[in-house]
């Protein structure tokens, strides 16, 4: 059995504030802060904040409100103090160095989630929520992540083990009694029956994989064309700044350039790309090499090619459609120079600009939009989303699994190797929410924390 540390942390970003928590949590929080503020008491009222004047060892170190939380009625379900200082980093270093003085010791990368993991209060899908809902760069990923630390996901896999483990009942009381065929026995067809469902529901779940990720992530949309086309002055419209260099030099951009957009709720990561030509230069060479590259591996790409260029267009829709499968849009740039002509064969939608005049610019959203969606968001977002690989893979595990026991069932081939992939269904369902997890795995997930949470 692992020793339950007290550990304490910074809880709030760095640098200079009007306030500045530390969060002290464990089997010794009350009496490590007792050593700082010796009228908190053995048995503190929990929920309740005091002011306090902190001192360490006679000298003072800040005036603070402390408020205790009596566990498990904690966010960790540990003993948990959090001290309300002044923000200012040399009174946050030092009142922490008092604390770790009194008998906490430093907490490690989402140390404060992992108790909160190992006392029961959230599962694995809600402990990844609340990394999202930090990193969150759009409404919509805002409200997912909400979503499933609320426990929304968490209710779909449990309903799923719920009706699993049912299943496994039935199926090993079957192969218990399979000697008393009086007593109890199941048909091949009521396993099948009862199977259908939860695999139904599990592939719902699985299906709605690409929408969850392009709503907590974003959509990635590559700008590609010929050199000239307008995609860095495309960038630099969303962005409403001059992000990306902009000349009448074929060639400008060498490297390509990211930058955030977000509309309507949700975020676009746009990535502006060199030109697409054969050139002798090796330095723009290795550029456009880059910009298929990020073609290939973008949700959604976006031609950006001048109205009086229709060759370069269509040639650069042909290059991408040859390794890439999702959607391809077609920007028609330089309306001032004629009519846009049509549209070549593989582009699924299309918008006419003049980025130098600005006409036609309100329809941008509206393109890029439709791009996300033909990518694979819904118009109306569906109630519950996945979002991880890690979700997804764990789903496919337990949809094979599934799979191999409904074909078992189905050519009866006994209800011992049904029993067997139906319990690894349910590793596989528990290992998602943190029922069977390696600690490889754990230390992977809580890597991307902040020390304080």
């Amino acid at each position: 059995m692992s020793v339950r540390r007290t550990i304490a942390a910074v809880a709030t970003a760095p640098g200079a504030a009007a306030l500045g928590v530390i969060r002290v949590s464990g089997p010794a929080a009350f009496a490590v802060v007792r050593e700082l503020w010796p009228a908190l008491g053995d048995a503190p009222t929990s929920h309740r904040a005091r002011l306090a004047t902190l001192r360490w060892q006679g000298e003072p170190l800040d005036q603070a409100l402390v408020l205790p939380f009596v566990g498990p009625a904690s966010f960790t379900g540990e003993d948990v103090v959090e001290l309300h200082c002044h923000g200012g980093p040399m009174i946050l270093d030092r009142v922490l160095a008092a604390v770790l003085e009194a008998g906490a010791s430093l907490a490690e990368a989402g140390e404060f989630s992992r108790q909160a993991l190992q006392n029961g209060k959230l599962d694995l899908v809600q402990i990844e929520a609340i990394a999202d809902l930090i990193a969150a760069e759009s409404e919509s990923a805002r409200k997912l992540a909400l979503d499933h630390l609320a426990g929304r996901l968490s209710s779909e896999i449990d309903a799923a083990k719920g009706a699993l483990r049912d299943t496994t009942a039935l199926v090993e009381a079957a192969i218990d009694f399979s000697l008393e065929e009086h007593v109890y026995s199941l048909s091949s067809e009521e396993i099948v029956a009862q199977l259908a469902p939860i695999v139904e529901r599990v592939e719902r779940l699985l299906a709605t994989y690409d929408e969850g990720r392009l709503r907590s992530d974003g959509v990635r949309v590559a700008l590609v064309g010929p050199p000239n086309a307008g995609k860095s002055s495309l960038l630099n419209t969303l962005l409403g700044t001059a992000r990306a260099l902009v000349t009448e030099v074929a060639g400008t951009t060498r490297d390509y350039l990211e930058a955030s957009w977000s509309h309507d709720g949700l975020r676009y990561v746009l990535v502006d790309t060199a030109g697409l030509r054969v050139t002798t230069d090796p330095v723009e060479a290795l550029g456009v090499g880059l910009a298929r590259e990020q073609a290939l591996s973008a949700d959604a790409v976006l031609v950006v090619a001048p109205v009086d260029d229709p060759a370069s267009a269509a040639q650069v829709v042909s290059e991408v459609r040859e390794g890439f499968r999702g959607p391809v849009g077609l920007l028609w740039n330089k309306s001032d120079l004629g009519a846009p002509p049509s549209v070549p064969h593989g582009v699924a939608r299309s918008h006419t600009v003049s980025l130098r005049d600005g006409d036609g610019v309100e329809g941008l959203a509206g393109l890029l939009r439709g791009l996300a969606e033909d990518a694979g968001l819904a118009r109306g977002r569906s109630s519950v989303l996945i979002t991880r690989a890690r979700h997804r893979a764990h789903l496919s595990s337990a949809r094979d699994a599934l799979g191999r026991a409904l074909e078992a069932a189905s050519m009866e081939l006994g209800h011992e190797l049904v029993a067997v992939d139906i319990r690894e269904a349910l590793v596989s369902l528990g290992a998602l929410t943190g029922a069977v997890t390696t600690d490889a795995v754990l230390a992977q997930i809580f890597s991307d924390f902040c020390i304080g949470k």
